[in-house]
């Protein structure tokens, strides 16, 4: 049977989730939770231990939303992907659109959450799960393209799943670099890497 989470303790992440939209953890008080809530102390700390327990969950669930958002990019691409040109066709947009600088935010965020996490196991073991999710999931639809014949067949699903989160979040070297590289060019070498080394051969 699956536990349904208390809706004072789904109010207090929400809260929170969306204070992180435009505050660092750092800069967010247990008042302002309160305030923007309306949930009581006592109710606070009856939910969690303190307040890094409340960030930490609120950090959790904005790393799951990336996840998802992730995940339904690539099931649609894959889904209406007629023949390994159309997956092409697909996955260059994708590419196009995590590579953007307008997606530099996320990166950050998704960075600055990973390194939070270093210090405290139970931060490290929520968020791990997330990123388990993530990687199953990436996984499984390789697998799922490979069985229709699109993607090269000799490479490893969850190596590939890796990979590619590993390119998407490490773009975030040049980010802060004035001026960035050609984000043209960037992209030309992401793709010719998928073309040549994982889609299937036509």
């Amino acid at each position: 049977m699956v536990q349904s989470v208390h809706p004072t303790k789904t109010r207090l992440i929400e809260t929170t989730v969306s204070l992180l939209e435009n505050k660092l953890p750092t800069e967010i008080s247990v008042d302002e939770i309160l305030e923007q809530s309306g949930i009581s102390k006592g109710s606070l700390y009856h939910h969690f231990e303190d307040l890094n327990e409340v960030l930490e969950a609120a950090q959790v669930v904005r790393y799951a939303g990336w996840v998802d958002r992730s995940v339904a990019m690539l099931v649609d691409v894959i889904a209406h992907a007629k023949n390994v040109n159309d997956l092409r066709v697909g996955l260059t947009k994708v590419t196009e659109y995590t590579q953007s600088r307008e997606y530099s935010k996320i990166r950050y965020e998704r960075a600055r959450t990973i390194a939070n996490s270093e210090l405290s196991p139970r931060f490290k073991k929520a968020l791990a799960a997330e990123q388990v999710r993530l990687t199953d999931a990436l996984a499984d639809l390789v697998h799922e393209a490979q069985g229709r014949g699109i993607w090269n067949q000799k490479v490893d699903p969850r190596s590939t799943a890796v990979f590619v989160q590993a390119y998407t979040l490490g773009k975030i070297v040049d980010d802060f670099v004035e001026p960035p590289m050609d984000g043209e060019k960037w992209n030309t070498l992401i793709m010719d890497i998928i073309n040549n080394v994982f889609l299937a051969t036509e």
